[in-house]
Order: C-alpha cells, then structure tokens, then sequence
C-alpha cells in the first residue's frame, strides 16, 4: 500500500495528487528521476522554507505584510515593514565542489527565463532586489538563510548596473552576510 497523507488524523490527498490524477508516490518518484524537476523542487523548497522563517520571526523582524510570489519578472518575497518595501530574492548555493578557492560558497544569481535585452544575458540589474537570501541547504544539508544587502554585492565591472553571476558566499555569517534578515534590512536601508 502506498504511504497517504493525513491531516487532524484524516487521510487526506494532496492537490497535486488530485490535480494530476496521481498518487503523491507517483509524482514524487517522477521529480526524482527528473535532474531539472530536482532543481526547480529545491528551489521552490527554499523559498518556503525562507517563507516560514520570516512567518516565524515576523515581530522580530517588524514585517507588516508578506507577499511570496511566483509571477515572473517579480522578486521572489515583497515584505513591508515599518511603510517600507524591501523585495527579496531566494536562491540555492551551489552543490558539490561548487565552492571558490578561498572556501566560499557560490550562489548563482541569473535569471532562469528571459534574458535582458541591452545588457548581460539573464543577469539582474542591482536595483531588481533589495536583499538575497541564500539559502545553505546545497553544502550544509540544513534549510539555513544567509542574508545579504544588494548594496553589498559584486558587480560586473563592465556593466555596473549589473551584479556579478556567481557572488560569494561565507559557510557562517561574516562580512556583509547576515545570519538574521533584519540585519540585513537595515544594511540595505543605511545609517
């Protein structure tokens, strides 16, 4: 028998099982063996496992409203807090050996559709998102957020509008990484 879910002791199926007309098995099964289907499902997974952080900590963090969305060409989170809008970026780190010389870890930050015309194919420009949230799960195997201020990333020095594509990012918080997304709030907002 296959495993079903439940909910306040009830089975209960999942839309998706509903929507595809299959069994959550089945459709697990299927993203295993689909490498893309992986990627985009861990991608998805970080993002809703920074959505529950910011849930959790909302009062700490001072957030009056919380948009996730998936609408293309928007930043990943709108928060406002205090009167203000910070739109917020997600992304894996890379896995394996991905990591710079110095121990670093990479993140990759392009676009995965559309690329931009005039400037580098698939990047995004400073001003797209307030902070990046990357998310550690590739090398450290746990769904953990370093934050950090668009103001404090690399930019391609050709096109200065544009951040560099693979930014470093520390194993802890250190530098312009911040291990609460406040933190780097108030980096993106200034003195």
């Amino acid at each position: 028998m296959l495993p079903e879910f439940a909910e306040n002791g009830q089975p209960r199926k999942h839309t998706l099982e509903e929507l595809f007309k299959a069994p959550a098995w089945n459709i697990l099964t299927a993203i295993e063996h689909g490498h893309r289907a992986r990627t985009d499902v861990k991608g998805k997974l970080a993002e809703y496992y920074l959505n529950q952080y910011m849930h959790k900590r909302r009062d700490q963090i001072g957030i009056d409203s919380l948009l996730w969305s998936d609408a293309t060409g928007q930043p990943d989170f709108i928060v406002e807090i205090a009167g203000k809008t910070h739109k917020i970026e997600c992304k894996n780190i890379r896995s394996g050996d991905a990591i710079f010389r110095d121990g670093n870890f990479k993140v990759e930050i392009q676009k995965t559709r559309n690329a931009i015309a005039g400037g580098p194919s698939r990047g995004y420009k400073f001003d797209e998102f307030d902070i990046l949230a990357a998310c550690l799960f590739n090398q450290t195997g746990e769904w953990k957020f370093l934050f950090c201020s668009t103001v404090n990333l690399e930019r391609q020095p050709k096109h200065p509008d544009y951040l560099v594509i693979f930014q470093k990012v520390p194993p802890t918080a250190s530098g312009h990484w911040r291990e609460n997304l406040e933190d780097a709030i108030g980096d993106s907002i200034g003195p």
